[in-house]
């Protein structure tokens, strides 16, 4: 008998037990009729439908193994690329690994194919850690732990159900510490903080930042391989560019011929104009912390490019500071930008998603005028968008503790009143009209 229960030991110790994890949603293709659902760890098949089945997979109507397996600094995603799913409409799924384990039941809402049909989203960045030496940090995280701040912001994704998320890049530290996998191992388990209490999930658009490897966000999220690309919401509401800034604007001829072609055909009465079109990328054109400044390639063939073709919001991070601007244009000498009321672009940013806090460096008497209001705090903005109007907010991760969690699952719904938001003294929201 000793010796039957010392071989089933030694025989347990070689049983490989499948798993999946570090569950994610990602938009690639049209927002209301298709879904990318990632995993890590081992493959599975996702059983879905429109009825809430819970954890009987059997009783889910539909199924789809993983299109492809991405893979980058020791992690393994499986990517289910589901389409010819219903416009604003609730899904639930499970997803049995190859070994028989079910997940718990997640869901998702699918986006409207309607452009009177408002749209919400939050968006924001850098959510990386700062790095130490000797034990002591080199970058200043207040909190003594910058996770603990992206964990808030994640925490608050889950209580405020955005109809989706636009985060613009630096994830991790990556190419700076010598541990990439662990990096985003922690990185995809503080997201499933970002899942509500009610299993539903929130879908993410990427853009590329410098703390990352070229096809990063290829691998790990699925978006498409160029690491650039657009996407339209709501049939005609809101059309979003991904840039990659990683790229340089001017150079590289095939980022820069997309984005002229693109904004062509949904430019100029041509009957394919959204009512607004947004963009959102890493690296600020005209930074606001750490000596950054101005990206020249970016003022010289993006931003007057945007502001021939009507785009009225830009989202950019990789200072870890916050600005909030009045609409703005180039000025003359394309060194910097001026206040246009009737004509200029908001940029917001720069991305405090929990990332190390840099001083500003215009502050007071020197402060941009055309920078509405700014501050060093973590931080996401959440939009709305509809078709006379999108309006602005900053949440600070602060108030996260005494937010009660949202229950509605309304598209394009607004931020309750007591929520706590970024409160200067010119207002609180900003309305764009169109």
């Amino acid at each position: 008998m000793k010796t039957l229960l010392i071989l089933l030991i030694a025989l347990q110790s070689f049983v490989s037990y499948a798993f999946t994890e570090h569950y994610c949603l990602t938009f690639r293709d049209d927002p209301s009729t298709t879904m990318v659902i990632g995993w890590g760890g081992d493959s599975g098949t996702v059983h879905y439908g429109t009825s809430d089945e819970g954890g009987n997979y059997t009783a889910y109507p539909n199924t789809h193994v993983a299109d492809r397996t991405g893979s980058a600094h020791g992690q393994t995603r499986h990517f289910a690329r589901l389409t010819g799913l219903i416009p604003n409409t609730m899904y639930y799924f499970v997803i049995r690994d190859v070994n028989g384990i079910v997940t718990d039941r997640y869901k998702f809402k699918t986006l409207s194919d309607d452009p009177n049909e408002p749209v919400s989203f939050i968006t924001g960045g850098d959510s990386r850690d700062g790095f130490k030496l000797l034990g002591v940090y080199v970058e200043d995280c207040p909190s003594g732990d910058c996770l603990e701040m992206r964990r808030q912001g994640n925490r608050l994704v889950a209580k405020l159900r955005p109809d989706f998320v636009a985060f613009n890049g630096d994830f991790v530290m990556n190419q700076i510490t010598s541990n990439t996998q662990a990096e985003w191992d922690q990185w995809f388990s503080d997201w499933q903080l970002s899942i509500s209490n009610d299993g539903r999930m929130y879908p993410m658009t990427h853009t590329l930042g410098n703390h990352e490897d070229l096809s990063d966000n290829f691998e790990l999220f699925d978006i498409p391989q160029d690491e650039y690309y657009a996407l339209n919401f709501h049939n005609g509401l809101l059309r979003m560019y991904m840039l990659n800034t990683e790229l340089d604007a001017c150079t590289d001829t095939d980022q820069l011929n997309w984005l002229v072609n693109d904004l062509q055909i949904h430019s100029a009465g041509n009957g394919n104009d959204p009512f607004w079109k947004f963009a959102q990328y890493h690296v600020p054109t005209f930074g606001m912390a750490n000596n950054y400044g101005l990206e020249q390639d970016q003022m010289t063939c993006w931003v007057n490019l945007f502001e021939q073709s009507d785009v009225r919001l830009v989202s950019e991070s990789h200072g870890h500071c916050t600005k909030w601007s009045y609409p703005a244009v180039a000025n003359a000498n394309e060194n910097d930008f001026e206040v246009d009321m009737e004509n200029g672009i908001v940029y917001i940013g720069e991305g405090q998603w929990g990332a190390p806090h840099r001083e500003l460096d215009y502050d007071g008497p020197n402060q941009k005028p055309y920078i509405r209001d700014q501050g060093v705090f973590d931080n996401f903005f959440y939009i709305r968008v509809s078709r006379d109007t999108t309006s602005i907010q900053c949440v600070p991760f602060s108030g996260e503790p005494n937010v009660q969690p949202l229950t509605s699952d309304e598209l394009g719904k607004v931020l309750p009143d007591d929520i706590p938001v970024w409160e200067p003294s010119n207002g609180s929201v900003i309305y764009l009209t169109n």
